[in-house]
């Protein structure tokens, strides 16, 4: 965790992002993730968890540290903490001024809001790769490939083998596997046309990035002459 002294406390404006982390923790136990937010003057993104997961595995490891040093300031009381000159910094991420309300539970549970007046950059840096956010054209790539695998390949193997050893017969066996797949084809090819429109995205992007350099590139050198 990357913790320094603001130089000016001010509160930010309501113009400034916020981010919301919402915990639940045990005594003595490590806090779990219920959901985050992200909170701006014209939108609110909140993204909570199918399943609670500790801190550790849906934060970065700097991030984690700076929350977990947060709750190691509560007493496992009700109570409210005001940190103004706090700062945790990841590489593409700044998040600044935190305010930590804790409430005790009557089933001995601690529900904890750690608030973050201030979020610069992309939220995405304060989560680890495997949570998914931010996932990009090699995990989209990875996925339709282990689909199609899965759904296409295996299956035709097995009807293959199955037939080379005698099991079946292999025309009426290949024609019941066709009509079984056919909706997840469909469903597959769904999943190529958005990866192909993604990398066509990119190049697109791309492109009109090497045509900036070029016109800057000329630029210069007609400025330098």
């Amino acid at each position: 965790m990357n913790v320094v002294a603001m130089t000016d406390n001010t509160e930010t404006g309501e113009e400034q992002r916020r981010f919301i982390v919402n915990l639940i923790a045990e005594e003595g136990a490590v806090p779990f993730v219920r959901s985050c937010e992200v909170v701006s003057r014209t939108f609110r993104n909140r993204t909570s968890f199918v399943n609670t997961l500790p801190m550790h595995e849906v934060f970065c490891d700097s991030i984690a540290d700076g929350l977990k040093d947060c709750v190691n300031m509560l007493s496992g009381e009700t109570q409210v903490i005001s940190l103004p000159s706090l700062i945790l910094e990841v590489p593409g991420l700044v998040l600044a001024g935190a305010h930590i309300l804790a409430t005790a539970n009557e089933d001995g549970t601690q529900s904890i809001i750690i608030r973050f007046r201030t979020s610069l950059g992309g939220i995405g840096h304060a989560f680890r790769p495997d949570v998914g956010f931010g996932a990009g054209l090699e995990d989209m790539t990875r996925e339709v490939s282990a689909q199609v695998l899965t759904d296409l390949a295996l299956p035709l193997l097995n009807v293959l083998s199955a037939t080379e050893a005698g099991l079946v017969d292999a025309e009426s066996a290949i024609g019941a596997l066709s009509q079984q797949l056919a909706d997840r084809v469909h469903e597959i090819r769904f999943q190529i046309e958005l990866v192909k429109r993604y990398t066509d995205g990119l190049e697109r992007q791309r492109g009109g990035n090497q045509s900036t350099e070029v016109a800057e590139q000329r630029v210069r050198k007609l400025t330098s002459c």
